[in-house]
């Protein structure tokens, strides 16, 4: 999602008429279709509900395979001169794999959604190597060797070209965080990331590589647009910071998964260096809970555990009973509203308040506190 959203940025700023499709949202559903940074209007939201009704009534599809669709509605309507669109699940069954794209990006591959996608690497690898086309070129991000085995042979079996972002193409300077990078014949020096973490500066330095293939596609992206784009990128619950007079820092995080939980901690750790966090958690089913909070307790003050608004929501007691930290306080609440009030009584303008886990969470959150 940072990515595209980058990348998004990157082409509006150049003068590209541009669509942006990601998923979930936090607040609004309409978050997940964008023109040029705007989100689909609700009378094309019904106009397409209208229009299909008696289609859609007769389809077992999914509501994901319906946004999808009218997603691609919308960008055809508006006439955009690119759109930049995130997968959902995998790749491979994905309802957005009916696209026939100029460009195809893997950015990672982690594990998640392992009751669908395969509990190991290389079946992960596998369904997200279901993106690549035929003789369209492939840009993969930093990959675990057997992922980058999978989707090579892939490439190959394809004729797809495989160009990788390798650690030699880019310096991170940890202290300043701040990234160096040359390619398509452009040098970026002291290059900052508006989105804060190590990791999005891999996706930022994945972003920069995209641009110089697009411009060999004819797709003429100038420099300096190029980085007042990324600068310019907004991208709502990624390490979101919100300090108020008077009150507790907050920070909002989507991280769900292993991969995702261990960049936000070390992102925490390098923003607030030997400072602790007391963590609102809400998760949903099927997650490697324990090493989640394995990650979590390097930064943990204490832990308010919610459920979240789905019916996904993973069981308080069940989860108290796998992460149980002895030395980590660990309080189970009914709602979120029930865990704001408690920590708004005791928390003073020195403490770091995170709320962190699902999307449902954090967008439940944004909506009861009218969070922009």
């Amino acid at each position: 999602g940072s990515t595209a959203a980058m990348l998004a940025s990157v082409l509006r700023e150049n003068g590209y008429k541009t669509g942006l499709f990601t998923s979930p949202h936090l607040t609004d559903l309409r978050e997940r279709i964008t023109v040029n940074g705007r989100k689909i209007s609700k009378s094309s939201v019904v106009a397409f509900i209208n229009k299909h009704r008696e289609n859609l009534s007769k389809r077992k599809i999914s509501f994901f395979e319906l946004i999808a669709a009218m997603a691609f509605e919308q960008f055809m309507r508006s006439r955009v001169d690119i759109a930049v669109i995130e997968t959902g699940l995998g790749g491979r069954l994905d309802a957005t794999n009916v696209l026939d794209p100029i460009l195809t990006i893997i950015t990672e591959i982690s594990r998640d959604h392992l009751e669908i996608l395969g509990s190991s690497i290389k079946n992960i690898a596998g369904e997200k190597a279901g993106i690549i086309k035929e003789g369209v070129t492939h840009l993969t991000g930093i990959l675990p060797e057997d992922a980058s085995r999978i989707i090579e042979n892939k490439c190959k079996e394809l004729n797809a070209p495989l160009i990788r972002l390798t650690s030699n193409d880019f310096n991170i300077n940890e202290r300043k965080l701040t990234l160096d990078f040359e390619t398509g014949g452009y040098s970026y020096s002291s290059l900052k990331s508006p989105l804060i973490g190590t990791h999005q500066l891999k996706n930022m330095a994945l972003v920069l590589k995209a641009g110089a293939i697009l411009n060999r596609f004819g797709i003429k992206l100038d420099r300096n647009l190029i980085e007042k784009g990324i600068k310019r990128t907004i991208w709502r619950g990624r390490f979101q910071i919100l300090k108020r007079k008077n009150k507790p820092l907050y920070i909002f995080d989507v991280a769900h998964n292993v991969s995702g939980t261990k960049a936000f901690v070390e992102s925490f750790q390098h923003r607030f260096p030997g400072k602790k966090t007391i963590l609102i958690c809400g998760i949903v089913k099927r997650k490697e809970h324990r090493l989640i909070f394995d990650e979590l307790s390097q930064i943990a003050q204490n832990y308010y555990l919610v459920p979240v608004n789905s019916r996904r929501s993973t069981n308080l007691d069940e989860l108290t009973r796998k992460v149980n930290w002895r030395k980590i306080e660990m309080k189970r609440f009914s709602s979120l509203e029930r865990a704001q009030k408690s920590v708004s009584r005791t928390a003073t303008t020195d403490d770091i308040i995170t709320v962190i886990g699902s999307h449902y969470l954090v967008g439940e959150f944004f909506r009861k506190y009218k969070i922009k």
